[in-house]
């Protein structure tokens, strides 16, 4: 390890800047990152997020798997929700359709990868299955669509 990250740190990687966000939930060191990219003289906010999905076998309010699981992800749930991306790349490259967008990009550029939608959809999931996980827990039965 090189060093401690903080909420709100930035690690250089030669000309990018990434910003660590804590986000914890899905681990208890989960990390978001958001940077901005300019191309074609348009700058585009990117984010990397983590910390929303519920790892099989946690428990968030009953033996807790932590403690303060429940309150850490509603605060991470809450903070990715708040960011606009205009580009979401994931550590799973099939959350945010990273091969497809890649294709496209050989014909499409930089306008492949930004679409804010699936970020948006995405963080809307994971509040919902969070929810779910804690109904589940407390012997909620599922809510039917």
């Amino acid at each position: 390890m090189d060093r401690v990250l903080r909420d709100g740190d930035i690690v250089k990687l030669g000309d990018l800047a990434l910003t660590a966000h804590l986000t914890p939930g899905h681990g208890i060191g989960s990390v978001t990152w958001t940077m901005q990219i300019v191309e074609g003289g348009k700058v585009y906010s990117v984010v990397f997020p983590d910390g929303a999905g519920v790892n099989p076998g946690y428990r968030i309010v009953k033996n807790p798997s932590y403690p303060g699981i429940e309150g850490d992800y509603r605060k991470s749930i809450h903070f990715l929700s708040i960011l606009k991306p205009d580009i979401p790349l994931g550590s799973h490259t099939v959350t945010f359709d990273f091969d497809a967008r890649r294709a496209r990009a050989a014909t499409e550029g930089i306008q492949a990868f930004v679409d804010p939608e699936p970020y948006r959809r995405w963080v809307v999931k994971a509040g919902d299955e969070f929810e779910a996980e804690i109904d589940a827990e407390m012997g909620v039965p599922p809510k039917s669509n």
